[in-house]
């Protein structure tokens, strides 16, 4: 293990660094969806990713507002105000585990999607990514097909997670300021669900809107995680959020379903809650997990996980400018046996509301009796267009 003054000197680096591109004047560039509707990434971002309530129901009526869902637009109306395509690039010039080798990953990541809406009742999104840790092999992480038929009733057609259609940032990766994902989503607990998270990409036909002006849901039904053509799919999800108040929502989730390749059946139960006050966003959820074990033991392995997150949104007008945040992850594994809680700081400053940088450290708190502990420092600079 690195003594106290080695970690603190790891830490100078990244950290000089990023306060020296604080002070770069960087273009202001808006992604597609802004260009297309003339409104800043603010309109709909608490800092970005996050959305906040505007940006929920903008995502909600397929990439609409409120105003136009009347309005029908032709294919061709689609590139009147801008190609409808944006980029993401990430740099990550400093990764450093504790455990493990220093990367230089000057370019980490390359994300190009499009999305929008077409005609009065239909929307998209397609992403194709390509990354460091796969050869920057060109693939496709997300894609959905909606049909938008009333605020109250939407069908969706995804290649993605159990809950791509939940705006409230937690259950849902892409939403994520981090750079590793909440523990709750990230969690394969015993492996029924083919190895697979909340989080995993799989075939799902889903129900989602709101019946109520306060109340979202989302049901669908998928495959096993990473199976592109959901064989022989039985899986079943669920999802209630229920704005209590302006600003605070509480919620619940499920998931049941049984992998045929295995005969393993299994079953995630959660709470989450999500509470905007001010400029401040405190998250959280519980989740209980069940997966019946592979023969010859018989049974079923049970493991739960929780996640605490804050953040601040510091502003300069209606600019995001400095988001600090910090989460606590706790999570078992072996049906209970093993337990770990880990620690996360991450300090992101924006240049724009569109690119931004990042330095986090994480640390593991603890870990089972025979395993080393772990920690790790990373900055990363992200730009959209």
């Amino acid at each position: 293990m690195y003594p106290c003054e080695t970690k603190f000197g790891l830490a100078i680096v990244p950290l000089f660094a990023l306060l020296c591109l604080s002070f770069i004047n960087s273009a202001y560039a808006l992604p597609a969806f802004a260009r297309q509707h003339g409104v800043s990434c603010s309109s709909c971002h608490l800092a970005w990713p996050q959305l906040n309530e505007t940006g929920r129901k903008f995502k909600e009526l397929g990439y609409r507002f409120p105003e136009e869902l009347d309005e029908e637009k032709k294919l061709s109306e689609l590139f009147e105000d801008g190609f409808p395509i944006s980029a993401v690039l990430l740099a990550r010039p400093y990764d450093k585990k504790e455990n493990g080798n220093r990367k230089v990953r000057a370019l980490h990541e390359v994300e190009i999607f499009a999305a929008g809406a077409i005609g009065n009742k239909w929307s998209g999104l397609m992403e194709i990514e390509a990354e460091d840790e796969t050869g920057f092999d060109p693939q496709i992480p997300t894609a959905t097909l909606a049909y938008n038929y009333l605020p109250a009733l939407n069908v969706q057609f995804s290649w993605g997670p159990y809950f791509w259609s939940d705006g409230y940032g937690f259950l849902a990766d892409h939403f994520r300021l981090t750079r590793g994902p909440v523990k709750v989503i990230d969690e394969a607990f015993g492996g029924a669900d083919g190895g697979g998270r909340l989080r995993s990409t799989r075939q799902t036909v889903s129900l989602y809107g709101r019946p109520l002006e306060k109340l979202f849901y989302n049901v669908g039904y998928s495959g096993i995680a990473d199976d592109a053509e959901g064989e022989e799919a039985s899986n079943w999800h669920g999802r209630l959020a229920f704005d209590v108040y302006k600003g605070i929502m509480l919620g619940a989730f499920s998931v049941i379903g049984k992998n045929d390749t295995t005969s393993q059946e299994f079953k995630r139960y959660g709470l989450d809650f999500q509470a905007d006050i001010g400029n401040a966003r405190l998250q959280g959820a519980y989740l209980n997990a069940k997966d019946d074990l592979l023969a010859p033991t018989t049974g079923e392995a049970e493991n739960s996980v929780w996640s605490l997150q804050g953040m601040y949104t510091f502003k300069q007008g209606k600019r995001p400018t400095w988001v600090p945040l910090v989460r606590y992850d706790s999570y078992e594994r072996s049906d209970g046996l093993d337990s770990y809680d880990e620690l996360t700081f991450h300090l992101t400053y924006y240049f724009t509301e569109n690119t931004k940088g990042y330095i986090e450290y994480w640390d593991q708190l603890d870990v089972p009796d025979g395993q080393i502990e772990d920690s790790r420092i990373t900055l990363q600079l992200s730009v959209a267009f």
